[in-house]
């Protein structure tokens, strides 16, 4: 016995009765034309906007050789329309790092390029302004493209981390790696 046929039919009797209860109740009455409103007037349809705010430190631990141990502290404003990134996306950075005994590793801040949010997680890309790296002679910093990614765990410690452009790590908009590493103080707040 062939129930190909019959299968067929009940799938279009059941795509027939989906079509059927989708279309408007009303069908001469004329689809609604501007933004949703309510009683207290506009409201937006959708928020477009994405943005990674706020400060963190670690402490460097064993896999980073000579600087275990090490503070690190990281600062990002960054802010961008989903709809329109490229042209949206402003915001800056600060990374200070201090070796265990006082001196400067490096200190560098600059400019946002590109923001990219999902969930809790951010990946921020920008080129450094000013900044310096003592521990590091003859390195040029300014001008270089880093990456900064971050997971948001709200205040129960969060997690960062980054590529450097100027140890010749390639860096892409909005291109990162998996955050690495814990904060151990600080807050960062990723929205989108």
């Amino acid at each position: 016995m062939n129930r190909r046929p019959a299968v067929t039919a009940a799938v279009l009797c059941l795509l027939a009765a989906t079509v059927a209860t989708a279309a408007p109740a009303s069908a001469g009455a004329p689809a609604p034309s501007g933004p949703p409103t309510s009683s207290a007037g506009p409201v937006a349809a959708t928020d477009a906007s994405v943005s990674l705010h706020g400060t963190g430190d670690t402490v460097l631990g064993s896999g980073f050789s000579t600087f275990e141990g090490d503070p690190v502290q990281f600062t990002i404003d960054a802010r961008a329309d989903t709809l329109k990134p490229s042209e949206t996306t402003r915001g800056h950075f600060h990374v200070r790092h201090v070796h265990t005994d006082g001196r400067l590793v490096a200190d560098f801040e600059g400019d946002i390029t590109c923001l990219a949010v999902g969930g809790r997680e951010a990946i921020a890309t920008g080129v450094v302004t000013r900044g310096e790296a003592p521990w590091f002679p003859g390195k040029p910093v300014v001008g270089q493209k880093v990456a900064l990614s971050v997971e948001d765990h709200g205040r129960h410690g969060d997690r960062i981390g980054w590529i450097w452009g100027f140890f010749g790590a390639p860096v892409s908009d909005c291109q990162g790696t998996v955050p690495f590493i814990r904060t151990t103080g600080g807050d960062f707040t990723v929205r989108g």
